[in-house]
């Protein structure tokens, strides 16, 4: 009985130690500037009481593409940014494939970012212009997709632009009144679908830098129509564009110079990049990374998206072997168009893991951290769909979208 009793002493006790650490630390005498002290750090009765932060997480898509995307509307997609916000709102829209399709629970937010270069291209060529019909290329592209050969003419078209050989008469460029047109109605899109305290459509464009390695950036306005409509996108293809980040950021520096706003750019699939997203040198050049460099990159690329479904891009098993989950949806066979194959050595400039390392070590050397960011997911689904749950999953172009059920 009077073992039982001791126990029941001591575990009353026990709270008092661990509410007075400062007390156990020392064997003095207790004075009042100590009990004052400890008293300070104690947190209030009421868990709420002197919390001033947002404490409900708010879930969405920052990387959608509609069928103004010249490769989602060649691959089949059908709808535009209007259908991609009323689905990602709560409705129940039809896909591309004919199916009705709907989400469990709204989204918060979406941003849909179809790619600058050569956007609105697609949908215009689908309605069967009669410029762009008068085009001898025009035509062939338009009859393969009318006899269902659009997969095809995709791969024709999404390579002859990443080699510099789309035809001229038929590209979508800043300035011209398609471009414009097209940049008009996706802001248009974002207004109509925007509904403060309930749901967010951001404005936003993917500047894709062609060619078979991926350093793409989703940029994403703070801004309204007001704003975001006083400049087109800016694209890779020179004159008007570049493929070089660097560029993009003096872009987004002469936005918010211009028009008091507010952007930021968000970089994706590096793993696909085959060691140029985070490499020591700025991508396509032979620069090395230096304080310039640094600090623009800190400033306008916050945010990775660390993960989509071009693969996962935190970690590599190679880089981290004793995390078992270092292996989630690898994809690592090569560059964007898997004509050159990945190498070890590629990896470490490649993973979000590898990044924040390398970041540590330029911040000791330039007295700025260019990786320093948080991480996200997004979908990069060509669908107009944000769909990513797997039993409501539509794929990532319309032809992996489900099949009608018999």
């Amino acid at each position: 009985m009077i073992s039982k009793i001791l126990c029941r002493v001591a575990l009353l006790a026990l709270p008092a130690v661990i509410a007075l650490p400062a007390l156990a630390q020392d064997s003095g005498k207790l004075t009042q500037e100590k009990a004052e002290k400890v008293l300070s750090q104690t947190r209030p009765y009421s868990p709420w009481a002197g919390r001033n932060f947002p404490e409900r997480p708010y879930f969405g898509d920052t990387h959608l593409h509609t069928s103004l995307s010249m490769d989602a509307g060649t691959f089949g997609a059908r709808l535009g940014p209007s259908e991609a916000y009323r689905f990602a709102k709560g409705e129940e829209v039809t896909s591309s494939s004919g199916l009705p399709v709907r989400l469990s629970r709204p989204l918060d937010f979406l941003v849909v970012a179809d790619h600058s270069d050569n956007m609105g291209f697609f949908t215009t060529l689908f309605a069967g212009d009669p410029a762009m019909l008068a085009d001898p290329k025009g035509r062939e592209w338009y009859d393969m997709i009318q006899s269902g050969e659009g997969a095809k003419a995709a791969f024709e078209i999404i390579d002859l632009y990443s080699e510099g050989k789309f035809p001229e008469a038929l590209a979508f460029l800043p300035g011209t009144s398609g471009y414009r047109s097209t940049w008009r109605g996706i802001i248009k899109a974002a207004e109509e679908a925007n509904d403060p305290g309930h749901f967010t459509a951001f404005i936003g464009y993917e500047w894709t830098s062609q060619g078979a390695y991926n350093i793409h950036r989703n940029v994403i306005f703070r801004d309204g129509a007001d704003k975001a409509s006083m400049m087109e996108p800016f694209t890779t293809t020179p004159p008007l564009g570049s493929p070089h980040e660097t560029d993009l950021w003096k872009w987004l520096q002469a936005y918010e110079e211009k028009t008091g706003g507010d952007v930021l750019a968000i970089p994706h699939n590096g793993n696909v990049s085959n060691g140029i997203m985070f490499g020591p040198v700025a991508a396509f050049t032979e620069n090395a990374i230096d304080a310039e460099y640094a600090e623009a990159r800190a400033k306008w690329e916050p945010l990775y998206e660390a993960t989509q479904m071009k693969g996962d891009g935190e970690a590599h098993p190679i880089l981290s072997p004793n995390d078992e989950f270092a292996d989630f949806e690898t994809w690592d066979k090569g560059n964007l168009t898997v004509s050159e194959a990945k190498k070890p050595e590629m990896l470490e400039f490649e993973y979000a893991r590898s990044a924040l390392k390398l970041g540590l070590s330029y911040e000791e050397e330039l007295g700025t951290n260019p990786f320093k960011f948080g991480m996200i997911g997004s979908t990069d689904s060509h669908t107009a769909l944000a769909t990513a749950y797997e039993d409501n999953f539509f794929g990532k172009v319309v032809p992996m979208e489900p099949m009608r059920n018999g």
